[in-house]
């Protein structure tokens, strides 16, 4: 009888143990850093616009990234506001970062002079313009959203006069978004976007995008100019997962046709501090806001 009340004890310690370790909290399978219109300039405030208190804010973003350890850290364009020697001020805040930093290229990261646009990407460490990486069985893609602008390309260029033919059209069109801060891709990026979203799926690697610029709602003054045609595109491959994107510069969350359309706070906004840690799991992802950034959770 006593042998018998011993192995029901154990038995239920047993289930007990088990049933709370199943119920305990999973794991990411890694995490990573974003930040979003950082825009530091050395001049007086502007609006909401608090061009100085970024070094503050960048410092304490660094020093959160090293003590949470994620994997990587994007930063979503718009590093510098339009003096290109805040390059240097910036690089040598994210110079302690452990962890390796991937920009995104934002539209006030080439309002610098015309003999310097050159010198932008060399500036962020960038060898290319749009650019991709694996993580586990995560494919991360970075747009360039000023592939076709009047802000990267140089008068009198091929690109610049293209993108000069996109915003007259769209102008014509009346369209929300025809506004000279924004810029396109190019069908060099748009067919090389297409390859990787169909490498991805072939390899069953889920995706997430990034770009300075949003695609969606479609009546935002801020979107990509082109928005319409990128977001077709991705929304035709179920393994895209979330759509990340800076230049709103306030917390915006959509979700249309299986994607999660994220954009995060700008930086620069104000004294309170704007950035965040993203956790991947398996069938979602959890978004911690830090400071006035918003908290999320993604769902499939």
């Amino acid at each position: 009888m006593i042998r018998l009340f011993q192995f029901s004890l154990f038995c239920f310690c047993f289930t007990a143990a088990s049933t709370a370790f199943s119920q305990a909290p999973k794991k990411p399978l890694f995490i990573f850093g974003v930040i979003a219109d950082v825009q530091y300039a050395n001049r007086e405030n502007q609006g909401t616009r608090h061009y100085r208190s970024s070094i503050k804010k960048l410092t304490e973003a660094v020093e959160v990234f090293n003590q949470q350890k994620p994997a990587f850290v994007i930063s979503l364009g718009d590093f510098i506001n339009d003096d290109f020697k805040s390059y240097d001020t910036l690089n040598s805040i994210t110079n302690r970062l452990k962890p390796t930093l991937f920009h995104v290229i934002g539209n006030h990261d080439f309002e610098v002079a015309a003999n310097q646009k050159s010198k932008v990407l060399p500036a962020l460490k960038l060898k290319n313009e749009y650019y991709s990486f694996n993580k586990k069985n995560w494919k991360f893609i970075l747009l360039n959203g000023n592939d076709i602008s009047l802000i990267a390309n140089t008068e009198g260029t091929a690109n610049y006069k293209e993108a000069q033919v996109m915003l007259d059209k769209l102008k014509a069109a009346k369209a929300p978004n025809a506004q000279p801060w924004n810029g396109g891709l190019g069908q060099e990026q748009l067919n090389w976007l297409k390859d990787e979203l169909a490498s991805a799926q072939k390899k069953n690697q889920r995706v997430i995008v990034f770009c300075h610029f949003p695609l969606y709602p479609e009546e935002l003054p801020y979107n990509l100019w082109n928005a319409s045609e990128v977001r077709n595109l991705i929304e035709r491959y179920a393994n895209v997962k979330a759509y990340l994107n800076g230049h709103v510069h306030k917390s915006q969350y959509f979700s249309k046709n299986g994607v999660n359309y994220v954009t995060f706070k700008g930086m620069v906004e104000k004294e309170e501090n704007a950035f965040a840690i993203v956790s991947v799991f398996e069938d979602h992802l959890e978004i911690q806001g830090y400071g006035k950034e918003v908290s999320r959770v993604l769902k499939k």
